[in-house]
């Protein structure tokens, strides 16, 4: 690919109002990928340190919370924050964001107590909510669709590289200093994008009085925060309190749908709702954001307990499909290029539907490698379908909805993420608990324990590898969401091309 700072062929979009030349162009590419590489060293380098942190302030039942907190207050902003952007513009919605992710990062460094660690990630959470969505968005702006499906490999790249650094950066800081530089890591990243933008980075927004639309964002930040909530705690909660939260969350988005249809300025068109496209694109990426989390949260406990293998092991398995998903993102930008975005999400679909095959047909004695190939296939397919809906949702509105139109995205995939990975617990714990008890995982996990289980050691790793293998039938009806979802694009749409 050639080089994605190159402006040959890279004219700004002809409804961007980013003034531009050639050098600042460069250098606003530049920052934008400096964030992608912040955010996703952020996610990374914090998991491999928890067991550090949690050693000097305590608070182990609130483990979960520190990564819970900052993806729902995440998930929460993010469609708020790409209607802001349509609304306000890129650069004060991105600066806001960025300023309170990196008061947040800090924060958290100072943190003399679990609780306070997770109200530092919350701040955290609001302000990555912004730098993301807006990020892409600026991307968008800068682009024509064509360029933009071209340089999708470059910025998978830089994703992927994020994903190996991550760990490695945490592992290293932990074991050469203090805990809190893990946080303090990636400030000075984010403060030179900073710099970069407020340098490079120049907007002519018609300045005029806006109505925004303020109480239709609190009720959808309501609604979808009780509704990933509801999700992440649902094992906590019982049916009895999940079902009342869902309803709860589901009656106030309703109310949020009403107050929409009134507002002078909603912060969620109802009309993209309606858009083909981003209709598609939606439903498939939230059911990308579900298979996902399929070939990934459950996959180590199955190598490392059902197979016995290390964790070494079960860690480089885990990690094929991030580079996996650099090669489908590659290779999805010169399909939309030669064909249409619907062919590029139907080659992903295939990936998708053949890497999860082969997780169902896992059994141990096809070792590790089987694994790592049916992972590996599954992020050839994400990268297939997430960088192609991406473009395509950029690509059929305007710049007054491009922000909105790329948060939605973001979001549907997270919400996936999310909703994916609390009905995966649920069915291996009810699929465990008829028959082992809810101790199996643990009892197999570690080496000692599974010598003493004797003769019953069969038959508690038959029973975990059946629970693991009913969370991959259940990708399966994702899977064939994310396939219909692709049937139904236009055909012949492209970068290049308009529908037929």
């Amino acid at each position: 690919m050639s080089d994605p700072a190159s402006t040959r062929g890279a004219e700004l979009r002809a409804d961007s109002p980013i003034a531009a030349g050639a050098a600042q162009r460069t250098w606003i590419l530049t920052a934008s990928v400096v964030l992608i590489l912040m955010t996703g060293i952020e996610g990374t380098v914090i998991a491999t340190a928890m067991p550090t942190i949690v050693g000097h302030l305590g608070g182990f039942e609130l483990f979960s919370w520190v990564f819970s907190a900052y993806f729902l207050s995440q998930g929460v902003t993010i469609p708020i924050y790409g209607r802001l952007a349509d609304i306000l513009g890129r650069k004060r919605v991105l600066f806001f964001g960025l300023s309170l992710f990196l008061i947040g990062t800090t924060l958290c460094g100072f943190a003399p107590n679990m609780p306070s660690l997770i109200v530092f990630r919350v701040i955290q959470g609001v302000g990555a909510g912004a730098v993301q969505p807006v990020n892409q968005t600026l991307i968008g702006d800068m682009y024509p669709p064509a360029m933009r499906a071209r340089m999708a490999g470059f910025f998978s790249s830089v994703w992927g590289i994020a994903a190996i650094i991550g760990p490695v950066l945490g592992a290293f800081v932990v074991s050469r200093a203090e805990w809190y530089w893990v946080f303090w890591v990636t400030v000075p990243i984010g403060i030179a994008a900073f710099l970069l933008l407020a340098f490079a980075l120049h907007e002519t927004i018609e300045r005029r009085a806006h109505r925004i639309d303020y109480s239709g964002a609190a009720l959808m930040a309501l609604g979808i925060g009780l509704v990933m909530y509801a999700f992440i705690q649902a094992q906590a909660l019982g049916i009895a309190r999940f079902c009342a939260v869902l309803g709860l969350s589901l009656a106030i988005l309703a109310a949020f749908v009403v107050r929409e249809h009134y507002a002078a300025e909603p912060i969620l068109p109802l009309s993209l709702l309606r858009n083909r496209i981003l209709a598609c694109g939606n439903i498939a990426c939230f059911g990308v954001g579900c298979v996902v989390m399929a070939s990934t949260t459950f996959l180590p406990a199955y190598v490392q307990g059902v197979m016995g293998r290390t964790p070494l092991i079960a860690g480089y398995v885990l990690a094929v499909s991030s580079v996996t998903w650099i090669a489908g993102s590659a290779s999805g930008g010169r399909i939309m290029l030669r064909s249409s975005y619907r062919m590029a999400t139907m080659v992903g679909a295939l990936f998708l539907i053949w890497g999860i095959a082969m997780l169902i047909l896992l059994n141990p004695t096809r070792g590790p490698l089987w694994a790592a190939v049916g992972t590996g296939l599954v992020g050839i397919g994400m990268g297939l379908t997430q960088n192609t809906y991406t473009v395509s949702a950029q690509s059929c509105v305007d710049w007054s909805r491009r922000g909105t139109a790329t948060s939605l995205i973001a979001f549907s995939r997270m919400l996936g993420q999310t909703i994916g990975t609390a009905i995966y617990g649920g069915v291996v714990n009810v699929s465990l608990a008829g028959l082992l008890g809810g101790d199996a995982v643990e009892r197999i996990m570690e080496p000692a324990l599974r010598d003493k289980l004797g003769a019953q050691a069969g038959d508690v790793l038959l029973a975990v590898s059946d629970a693991i293998r009913n969370v991959y039938w259940v990708a399966g009806f994702f899977v064939a969401l994310v396939v219909i979802a692709g049937l139904a694009l236009p055909k012949g749409l492209s970068p290049t091309r308009p529908a037929k």
